[in-house]
């Protein structure tokens, strides 16, 4: 029925709003005193609806967030509503809502009641006509069923004066219940006294077999009853408002009556009051939430009298309520059920939820249950069910009447559990799992078949521990799983074993100064009950008495409960079953006489029955106290001398004081270790004074526990769902969501599983790796490969809470725990990965509703005002500002928001939010505790940059040593000002951050949608101002012109709060905006002799250092960047507010615009989640759906420049993490968008490059004018992507690099058209690193000499200091690939310098990877050890698993190469293992091929062959896919040296494969060559290994030629260790095969003695060189003449063959082709088998016309011709980066490209290296 504005001024009433939850029956009630029984006469009505649990579990189990509530609410209450207004047109009286039934009473006379039955059947008819089937969205049918009766009733009225109750009883309430149940859906039942009492023949009925009660078909006439005239009649006794009109239940007119308000305020709960006193929409209760349900049954005697039984429901109310009050329950409602009186009590309702609530509910239901038996003694039967789980709770019915109450299959659960299992406590498994009492609490129950409860689980019955007669049963809850190991907790383990070995000493030698007791603090979830058990476990591996147990809430209540359970474990007596058999085994321990006389004492707490001697019998009570815990001691004592004793307690917050007392004598006394778990004082304030005691003794160490780290959290996740692989996108969620408790992170992945977000799919085995059987010969061994998934997707979703171990990676560290029935099959050895399921969005997922009840529990304990803030808060986002928490809370007072925000501080829900690496605090750990505020307050620094930067530079030029420097770093980093949040009642934290996404995520839910949108538009407003870049950098937004492209009108807004114009002050901490920078061109005069060729490294140093001095103002502005802060506090808050708002445009714009600021800021993965929005957007838009949740649904046009950046940032994402492929199909859809397209095909790439050459040479004629900011914006994101496709291009394993060449002149192109400087010299760089991957050192050195003339002439800003770090950073990197390694750490030293102020981590640890290697072949191992030392700390800080990765190659260089460890190869090979379960690591294949070829490389040396077959395989099945990068080139050299080794064991086993395997070495050779053509890092290493091939196959003379030549090249580089490496194997070979190994340590020997770097005694040069690895050549018996003549083609001696040049007629020939003059001119021919005219390479001198490249060589498999000598090498470079080969082995490699599938049509050219 509609409302009327008249009618909704009424409901604004207060009265009426307290009316709407109360039945006429009370509103009108006689205020007399409780209990009174009031006798009427009456017509009920009860509708029972079907299919509303169905329908409450399918908006549970939805897995779209904020779904399900608001949905819900409006379903039930649409339906429920639709039914209500039919019974209230009719004059009917809602009694109550029980669940999904309604009940309806109309009070008469009795002689009206024939005529008010038939007014009811017409009212029932209407109902079924009108609501008997409704569909619903989600697919559930609702339904509906009435009965109906009539007759005598009474009325009851009991409580007390704060709460009170109401129940009808009689008999028509019995029938009433009992008609409804003869119904099936769509039918109305007349009960037998109804049918009795009605007019007969006026309604037409079916009869029921063998039942009483009639069926109704139909109404022969309107009744002649009048609504009106009984409407009027009711109520006389209060007065109405009669100028309302319109309104269908009178008591919604009642006049303001502050007496009857008060009065019917006692009949309606407290959560519900609570919002009407704030005048807040009682929706705000609607709300999916889990809880804990209690039904209690009384049954009564038969005999006792009506008044009798009133009386005894009154005094079971008082009982009842007092009970659940003490345990923070409530009862909702009182009812007659079955004959018998129901109390339906409630646990969890908002402002009593508890994390312990269902021990509460138990603890509440057991003492209702022993009062109600006790002390009623007209009942015949007690019967209580209690269930936990997700229920509806909120206000269901009409606007006019409705109640709160609760619906869902727990409720049904709990009503079935009271019925069918009377005169019990029963209850749930997951009561009895949640509860966490100890298991003697409980009996487990006979399964029953209970109607409409499917498969309910196990049902116990709650005893409480008066039914026990055993002693000690407190078993810790967790026990270690020996296939799953502790993860990420090596620095509690490490304390564990510190401890017990000071303990061991400490009892050897009697001394008592070992820390005797270790306490390990934390919340709930944190892993406090795993530690211990990993402990005890330790503990007993170790040989020690270890006595462990588990304390409840309730044990502090028991005085010496938890002495007598330690005392029954140390005795051995907790599994006893009776006191004989406890008194045999404690007999059977005690040997002294003495002792033996004292044993009665223990009697009483451990339950035995010793006979009591005679001098105990004569001690009075206090000194038979006394003597009973000096006995109890001195066991405790006699034991420990005996043996070492450990006591490992858990929750040790519930220790009771007795007990405490005893364990402080105990540790003083004994030689004991004690370990123990806490909570944290946030979550338990009322710590005994023992245990504060405890924690400040001397002897004590107390262990914080904090978050796993995020590299850890892949690896859990991992263990939970049993396989060994998740997606990147999953581990970044988890890290986010979990915040590194394990225990949110195992329900986020349960809950992602179970919704079908993720699922689990195998890896066959069935794919088997070339030549693996011929290398190593022996078991076949495959490389696995992922299928479909083996499980349906319904299979997938079976819920389940169970836990199985199983062994899932043979020979891993990482062990699996996965997830019972996530699948059917059986796992076996089978190994599985997780996959994100098509369309998942992880972040949409509702919150957990086992982490929602502890967020709630949480959020219950706030005051109403803390809990708005939070609320508010909650809004803006994870991070914010208190001034824009005022401007959304204008009516906070300065007093107010300070007291508030203290306490929220100190309750633990917000911290500061300025400090990023702050995890829990909660313990104190800091200056001010939780109010630790690490805001910068400081004005202004006492020294300047440019002084600091001017000392830095001194000390270089002094020489100081690169040690000092990064201990100064370090120092500096560490030194951090801490100050107090609020000072003197003023608040001075000026940024929050809620401690857990769960608080926050909860506390959102808690709006309701229409709200939540108004307040995101708010937020949005006041955000507006500062959604841009920080003051301190120059443009305003991180895509340029994207604001100009999409249209400025599409993002602005009109501010809907007052901005104060001191946000920006307080939000980005800058006063004013820095004035524009002119440019400053010549104040660095760059000498141009220094320009020459021949430019002297301290020059080029000392004029790079003039530049930078003179750009010192820019790197202040770079360092006072607060992009940071304005991503968090800003970009990621604006787009959240506008997707909650629902404008599709603005909040793509925002989206993108923070993706691209967490790629500025280096946060790959997190740009990579807004990214994968951004393009569920797109493809929601694009097939016309709508884009997200809350979006609009009008029609949302997007455009191309928006989807080219989402391409191009995820291009550039994938870039990062390695996956290259990947990221060129991205930059190509992105170029297509921009419409700048890249050729695919030969022809047209050719046609392109002409046709860009043309446009250059047109745009260097014509200078072209600076283009509109459109297309400006254009022209800036294809220069962005070009940039990044010819690295592509030099990185693929390309035969050339042509399309690179095209990408690198587009570029160009491109950035003239900008004619902007900074975008010119990008390209300039970009145009400089190129021309060292193609091999144009001419073209290097020009752009080297340009870049530093214009680096003189850049303004003195943010950009251009940036650009100069660029350019420092790529001089480095060009020096290093030329092999010019001293040139190299310069030039790195200076780069990490500017690296420093710029806060660029991510670029110093990829720096600080790359010179490790320089200043390892230079020699400095002090430094490279320190530097290796560095990367590891600053990839822990960060995260980044790939820099770990980094970290452990260096490693893995200095074992294999240095002879000295920087960590211990089991680390090293666990990481390795580990990295399986990361997809940060498995992304970066070219990290992965270097740790796969280390290890293999490793155990080939070592002869481990099994080993080496296993990392040989990896590594070969990653070999082609593996980029050519600089950081890969280490993994690459590796694996060239392992197949030379494998040659050399080919020969000494005879195998018969040696020529196959000696060309599939030559290969790799080839293979090296062309990848790294111009890197000549490794060229002495390639000599090395190739003369080492050619040792082994009998070649001597062309061995020591290369060596002399890697000899040269090691003098030329400064490449100490080479050089050192090479005379040591040269003075081996000189040697008889046989004593080649004498006065050498074998490998195995010099690993298992190999000592790591210390700095303070660093190893000898003597001590490296033993330690390092001998190629020896196997004995001569093992080289026949036959192998040797099939390896060298026949050719004998070691003389050097001269090859003539081969030219490309020549060539041509050999491969059936043909060439004309003028092709050969050109170094072309025509394949005369295709047609087609083939380049020999791109560097012949038509190419060079053309602008490939400006050389002409050819390059046959790696091999090079030049002057008639066959080098691997460069051509033009006197051999210092090649080497000779053979004649015969040039034939061998031609052969093999001829007869093998290897040939190519043109032979392979550079691929370069970025």
């Amino acid at each position: 029925m509609p409302k009327t504005k008249v009618y909704r001024k009424a409901e604004m009433r207060r009265i009426s709003r307290i009316a709407a939850h109360v039945p006429d029956l009370v509103v009108y009630s006689d205020f007399r005193k409780i209990p009174y029984v009031e006798h009427f006469n009456g017509v009920l009505l009860f509708a029972d609806v079907s299919g509303f649990t169905a329908l409450t579990e399918k908006f549970s189990l939805s897995n779209k967030k904020g779904y399900g509530a608001d949905e819900l609410t409006r379903t039930l209450n649409s339906y429920i509503g639709d039914i209500v207004t039919h019974i209230l047109a009719a004059g009917g009286d809602i009694l109550n809502y029980a669940g999904d039934a309604i009940l309806a009473l109309w009070t008469v006379e009795r002689s009206l009641l024939s005529e008010v039955i038939s007014l009811v059947v017409k009212c029932s008819l209407n109902i079924q006509d009108n609501c008997g089937v409704r569909e619903t969205a989600v697919g559930s049918v609702l339904r509906v069923k009435i009965g109906i009766s009539a007759g005598k009733l009474s009325k009851v009225i009991m409580g007390n004066e704060e709460n009170q109750y109401f129940v009808v009883i009689g008999r028509a309430v019995d029938e009433v219940r009992l008609a409804e149940g003869l119904a099936v859906a769509g039918n109305i039942i007349l009960s037998p006294n109804a049918w009795e009492l009605c007019d007969r023949a006026n309604i037409a009925v079916d009869f029921i077999e063998n039942e009483r009660a009639v069926k109704v078909r139909y109404l022969k006439r309107d009744p002649n009853f009048s609504v009106e005239a009984y409407e009027a009649s009711v109520g006389k006794n209060v007065e109405h408002d009669k100028t309302i009109k319109g309104c269908i239940r009178k008591a919604s007119r009642l006049m303001p009556n502050e007496e009857r308000e008060m009065f019917m305020q006692k009949y309606i709960i407290k959560t519900v009051l609570q919002k009407i006193d704030a005048e807040q929409a009682l929706e705000y209760l609607s709300e999916m939430r889990p809880a804990t349900i209690v039904f209690v049954n009384l049954q009564f005697k038969s005999e006792h009298a009506d008044a009798e039984q009133c009386m005894a429901i009154h005094k079971a109310s008082l009982g009842i309520g007092r009970h659940m009050a003490h345990h923070h329950g409530r009862i909702n409602k009182v009812f007659m059920f079955d004959k018998g009186c129901t109390f339906l009590c409630l646990f969890g309702l908002p402002g009593d939820k508890r994390e312990d609530e269902s021990a509460h509910a138990l603890q509440a239901a057991f003492g209702a249950y022993e009062f109600c038996s006790k002390e009623i003694r007209s009942l015949r039967t007690v019967s209580v069910g209690v269930t936990t789980g997700p229920v509806f709770c909120g206000v269901v019915g009409h606007i006019l009447r409705h109640e709160y109450t609760v619906i869902g299959k727990k409720v049904n659960l709990a009503a079935r559990l009271m019925m069918y299992y009377p005169g019990v406590v029963s209850c749930d498994s997951e009561t009895h799992h949640y509860s966490r009492l100890p298991p003697s609490y409980f009996t487990e129950l006979p399964k029953k078949p209970m109607k409409g409860c499917k498969d309910p689980g196990p049902i116990y019955q709650f005893t409480t521990k008066k039914a026990r007669i055993a002693v000690g049963q407190s078993p810790m809850s967790v026990e270690r799983d020996k296939e799953s190991p502790l993860l990420g907790r090596e620095k509690e383990m490490e304390v564990y074993s510190n401890s017990m070995k000071h303990f061991q000493d400490g009892r050897m030698f009697d001394t008592h100064t070992y820390d005797n007791v270790v306490i390990f603090g934390g919340g709930s979830g944190y892993g406090k009950s795993r530690i211990l058990a990993e402990v005890v476990y330790r503990a007993r591996r170790d040989g020690f008495r270890v006595v462990a147990c588990e304390l409840v809430k309730t044990d502090i209540h028991q005085q010496t409960y938890t002495l007598q359970t330690l005392l029954a474990l140390l005795l051995k007596v907790e599994s006893c079953k009776s006191f004989a058999e406890r008194e045999r085994v404690i007999l059977s321990q005690i040997d002294s006489s003495e002792m033996k006389d004292k044993l009665c004492l223990l009697n009483e707490i451990l339950l035995v029955k010793f006979p009591v001697s005679t001098t105990v019998s004569l001690m009075d009570k206090e000194t038979r106290e006394k003597e009973t815990k000096n006995f109890i001691l001195k066991l405790f004592c006699d034991f420990a001398r005996d043996e070492p004793c450990i006591y490992v307690i858990d929750q040790a917050d519930f220790v009771d004081h007795s007990s405490w007392a005893f364990l402080l004598e105990m540790l003083a006394q004994a030689h004991v270790m004690l370990f123990l778990s806490v909570l944290p004082y946030a979550s338990q304030r009322d710590r005994t004074p023992e245990l504060l005691a405890l924690l400040k003794a001397p002897r004590t160490v107390f262990l914080k526990l904090i978050g796993l780290e995020p590299t850890i959290i892949a690896q859990f996740a991992c263990q939970i769902l049993g396989v060994i692989r998740i997606p990147t996108e999953l581990e970044l969620f988890l890290v986010e969501r979990s915040h590194g408790v394990p225990y949110y992170c195992w329900e986020l992945v349960k809950s992602l599983y179970l919704c079908g977000m993720i699922y689990i799919t195998e890896l066959e085995e069935d794919e088997e790796c070339p030549d693996l059987d011929i290398l190593f010969p022996g078991p076949t061994v495959t490389v696995p490969r992922t299928t479909k998934s083996f499980t349906e997707d319904d299979q997938r979703r079976k819920a389940s809470t169970g836990i199985e171990t199983g062994f899932k990676e043979g020979g891993s560290a990482l062990k699996c725990r996965k997830v019972e029935a996530l699948d059917e099959a059986n796992c076996g050895d089978q190994k599985y990965i997780c996959l994100a399921s098509k369309g998942a969005k992880f972040y949409d997922i509702p919150i957990p509703l086992t982490l929602k009840g502890m967020a709630l529990a949480h959020l219950d304990q706030l005051q109403p005002g803390e809990q708005m803030v939070v609320k508010c808060a909650a809004i803006i986002g994870h991070t914010f500002t208190t001034q824009m928490l005022i401007n959304i809370l204008p009516e906070l007072t300065e007093d107010k928001l300070n007291e508030t925000l203290v306490s929220l501080f100190r309750s633990g829900t917000f911290l500061c939010g300025s400090r990023y690496d702050v995890n829990d605090i909660s313990l104190g750990s800091e200056k001010y505790g939780l109010l630790s505020c690490f805001c910068d307050r400081e004005q202004e620094r006492p020294k300047g940059e440019q002084q600091q930067q001017q000392e830095e530079k001194k000390e270089r030029k002094e020489g100081a040593p690169w040690e000092q420097e990064e201990e100064r770093s370090s120092s500096k980093s560490s030194q951090e000002e801490v100050y107090p949040a609020s000072v003197e009642g003023m608040w001075l934290c000026e940024v929050m951050r809620f401690r857990t996404a769960l608080v926050k995520e909860t506390a959102y839910d808690l709006w309701l949608q229409e709200q939540r949108r108004d307040m995101h538009s708010k937020c949005a407003a006041y955000l507006l101002k500062h959604a841009h870049r920080c003051s301190y950098c120059p443009d305003d937004e991180f895509i340029y012109g994207h604001k100009k492209v999409v249209g400025r009108d599409i993002i602005e807004i009109n501010p809907v709060l007052n901005v104060q114009e001191s946000c920006e002050k307080v939000l980005l901490e800058v006063k004013q905006k820095p004035p524009n920078l002119t440019k400053r061109r010549g104040t660095v005069m760059v000498n141009p002799e220094m320009m020459s060729e021949n430019t002297d490294v301290e020059d080029m140093l000392a004029a790079l250092d003039d530049i930078i001095q003179e750009h010192q103002s820019g790197a202040l502005q770079s360092k006072k960047c607060h992009c940071v802060r304005v991503v968090d506090v800003v970009l990621n808050p604006m787009a959240r507010h506008w997707m909650g708002v629902g404008d599709v445009a603005k909040a793509l714009y925002y989206l993108i615009e923070t993706a691209a600021a967490n790629i500025y800021l280096a946060k790959n993965l997190k740009a990579l989640t807004y990214l994968n929005e951004c393009q569920i957007i797109l493809e929601n838009v694009k097939a016309g759906r709508s884009a997200f949740d809350t979006a609009a649904k009008s029609k949302v046009r997007i455009c191309r420049f928006e989807k080219a950046c989402v391409h191009r940032l995820k291009g550039e994402v994938l870039f990062n993490t390695g996956q290259l492929k990947e990221a060129e199909a991205m930059f190509l859809k992105a170029l297509k968008l921009l419409n700048h397209r890249m050729p695919s095909r030969s022809i047209t790439t050719a046609l392109k490059f002409v046709f860009e050459r043309l446009r250059r040479t047109h745009v260097n004629k014509h200078k072209p004018d600076r283009p509109e900011e459109k297309r400006l914006a254009y022209l800036h994101e294809q220069i962005y992507s070009l940039s990044y496709m010819w690295k592509i291009s030099c990185i693929k394993r390309l035969p050339n690099i042509r399309r690179g060449t095209l990408a690198i002149v587009m570029e160009g192109n491109c950035a003239k058209y900008t004619t902007e400087q900074d975008k010119l010299m990008l390209y300039m760089l970009d145009k400089f690193q190129f021309s060292q991957v193609a091999g144009l050192e001419e073209d290097c050195r020009h752009y080297e000499q340009k870049l530093l003339a214009l680096c003189s002439e850049l303004p003195d800003t943010p950009d251009a200091y940036r650009l100069i770090s660029h350019f420092i950073r790529n001089l480095c990197l060009v020096r290093l690939c030329e092999g010019r390694l001293e040139d190299a750490i310069q030039y790195g030293f200076q780069a990490r310098r500017a690296i420093k102020v710029l806060n660029q981590v991510g670029v110093d640890m990829w720096l600080l990877a790359s010179l490790c290697l320089p200043m390892l072949f230079t020699g400095r191992y002090g430094s490279c050890n320190l530097m290796t030392v560095r990367l590891e700390h600053l990839s822990n800080v960060t995260g980044v698993t790939t820099a770990k990765g980094w970290f452990y190659t260096a490693c893995f260089n200095c074992m294999l190469y240095a002879g000295f460890m920087v960590r211990q190869l089991d680390e090293c090979l666990l990481f390795v293992e580990e990295s399986q379960s990361d997809p940060c690591l498995l992304a970066d294949k070219g990290l992965m091929f270097t740790l796969y070829s280390a290890l293999a490389l490793w155990y080939v040396r070592l002869t481990d062959w099994n080993r080496s077959r296993m990392f040989y395989m990896h590594a070969s099945a990653l070999s082609r896919e593996a980029p050519s990068t600089l950081q890969s080139i280490s993994g690459r050299i590796m694996f060239l040296e392992v197949n030379v080794l494998l040659v050399k064991k080919a020969l000494m086993e005879f195998n018969p494969n040696i020529k196959h395997i000696y060309k599939a070495t030559l290969k790799c050779f080839a293979d090296f060559k062309q990848r790294y053509s111009t890197n000549q890092i490794y060229s002495a290493r390639v000599l090395h290994l190739r003369a080492y091939l050619n040792q082994l196959t009998g070649q001597e003379g062309a061995a020591q030629q290369l060596l002399q030549k890697a000899l040269t090249i090691c003098d030329a580089q400064g490449n100490k260790l080479e050089r050192s490496w090479i005379q040591q194997n040269q003075e081996v070979w000189q040697l008889p095969p046989e004593e080649q190994e004498k006065g050498h340590l074998s490998w195995f020997v010099a690993t298992m003695t190999m000592p790591e770097w210390d700095d303070s005694c660093p190893p000898t040069h003597e001590e490296l060189r033993q330690h390092r690895y001998v190629f020896t050549t196997p004995t001569l018996s093992a080289l026949t003449p036959k192998t040797s003549a099939q390896l060298t083609g026949s050719v004998s001696g070691q003389v050097m063959g001269k090859a003539s040049t081969i030219r490309p007629a020549e060539r041509s020939h050999s491969h059936s082709r043909k060439s004309t003059p003028e092709e050969e001119e050109k170094g072309a021919w025509t394949d005369t088998r295709t047609g087609r005219v083939e380049w020999a390479t791109p560097t012949h001198k038509e190419a060079a016309r053309i602008g490939w490249v400006e050389e002409c060589e050819l390059v046959i498999a790696g091999t090079t011709v030049i002057n008639g000598e066959v080098v691997n090498g460069e051509p033009g470079d006197d051999g210092e980066a090649g080497s000779f080969v053979e004649a015969s082995d040039l034939q061998s490699l031609q052969d093999v490209l001829l007869t093998s599938e290897i040939a190519e049509s043109e032979a392979p050219h550079v691929a370069g290296n970025v």
